[in-house]
């Protein structure tokens, strides 16, 4: 450990005095780092109710299909509740189009007891729950091409259909979700039904063009093909809803096609038109981040974005939450770096039993994962961090073990607003 961030973990330290934001600890922290305040963990091998999947899967880390239900993984976004519980987002399952037919895309409530430790007293079992899910489904057709449950009354979503990766609740309870495939805009009701047909993204730079990845559906069929110029897997990752809720920033997880000035596109949308604005920004990645992993606002203005690169189990690696404020339509974002996560004070090392093999997890916490994607803003110090664990696949934690859906609470020193 150097000596630097010794001596700021040491005033940590002294100063922590309770962080659990789910109940009265009693005086305001004062810390000098951001600072891991509650930690809890869904285990990997976690499975809800629903058909067998993974049958087109090849399995990894000692975990094999056919897997007995649903697995509850993935987290690709993820939004808090009134009663402490969240709305967890799964991505489209197990990578790929043509490998996850047989995966629901559900929104699941899960419960977390976060582990922290207030007045020299450990609190809370650091364990998660499962407490109901929502299916997203589109049993009036408004999805324009064909489906994996094309003939059923339900047509049940899957990840073969959709690859959803942001999402939003709007003042209706409905939600808006960022897909990354088309890329699409999806709109569900609070049940989970699809409300409008998926909305494509214009190109801001040539009118009349649509922006399309190489997985575009309409594209895949020869219906107006338009050239691809979002990357493979560059679809939307990130999409963050202004304080006044009028309008979405969907933004793309890498640059355009051709596009070496490494910045990523950020696009307005009208709510209440359900358009496009036309109006449009960049983000400018660092040179060791490759990736967006998500985008939340706090006011109208500025917010935070993930930012990462492809690596993981590596205590080097760049995984980042980054302050950014709007502007200029058409201009580059301001950014600054607010936490690096893989440098978060742990004083009361509240990961718990570390088993063989376990990396950054001592009083310098990380979260070494191929694929930060969810970050929430609970009030003005407070964020909540999840990893997608892409399950079986991803073992950032542990190079010998498939990574767990770990869910972290983050005190910063200094408040956002």
């Amino acid at each position: 450990m150097n000596i630097k961030f010794a001596a700021l973990l040491a005033t940590t330290t002294l100063a922590l005095m309770g962080c659990n934001d789910n109940e009265d600890s009693g005086p305001e922290a004062v810390l000098s780092v951001p600072t891991l305040t509650g930690f809890a963990r869904l285990d990997v091998e976690t499975y809800a109710e629903g058909p067998d999947s993974g049958a087109a899967v090849k399995g990894a880390n000692g975990i094999y299909p056919p897997f007995k239900g649903q697995p509850v993984q993935g987290f690709s976004a993820a939004l808090k509740n009134a009663d402490g519980s969240y709305m967890a987002m799964a991505d489209n399952g197990f990578g790929t189009q043509d490998n996850s037919a047989d995966f629901l895309l559900r929104i699941y409530k899960i419960k977390p007891d976060f582990k922290t430790k207030n007045n020299d007293k450990t609190q809370g079992t650091g364990e998660v729950q499962v407490q109901s899910f929502i299916q997203l489904r589109d049993p009036n057709k408004k999805i324009p091409f064909p489906i994996v449950n094309e003939g059923s009354a339900e047509r049940l979503l899957t990840g073969a259909d959709f690859d959803p990766e942001s999402m939003q609740r709007v003042a209706d309870g409905s939600y808006w979700i960022g897909e990354e495939f088309g890329p699409y805009l999806l709109h569900f009701d609070a049940e989970g039904v699809l409300l409008d047909a998926p909305i494509a993204l214009p190109n801001p730079l040539q009118a009349g063009q649509e922006l399309r990845s190489p997985q575009n559906q309409f594209n895949k069929a020869n219906i107006n093909f338009t050239t691809p110029l979002v990357q493979q897997s560059g679809g939307f990752e990130g999409m963050a809803l202004s304080k006044d809720g009028q309008y979405l920033y969907p933004i793309l997880e890498k640059s355009l096609v051709g596009d070496n000035s490494r910045q990523v596109l950020m696009s307005q949308f009208d709510l209440k038109k359900k358009a496009y604005t036309g109006q449009y920004y960049w983000y400018a990645l660092d040179t060791k981040g490759g990736n967006i992993g998500e985008f939340q606002l706090y006011s109208n203005q500025e917010g935070i974005i993930i930012e990462r690169d492809n690596g993981q189990n590596k205590l080097d690696g760049y995984k980042k939450l980054i302050h950014v404020k709007l502007g200029e339509h058409t201009q580059a974002v301001t950014r600054r770096d607010l936490v690096d996560l893989m440098n978060i004070a742990n004083p009361n090392l509240l990961y718990g039993t570390v088993r063989e093999g376990d990396i950054a997890t001592g009083t310098k916490f990380g979260f070494p994962f191929q694929t930060v994607e969810d970050v929430i803003i609970e009030d003005a110090t407070t964020l909540t961090v999840l990893n997608d664990n892409n399950f079986p696949g991803s073992s950032g934690r542990n190079a010998k073990r498939a990574d767990d859906n770990e869910i972290i609470q983050i005190k910063l020193p200094k408040a956002l607003y």
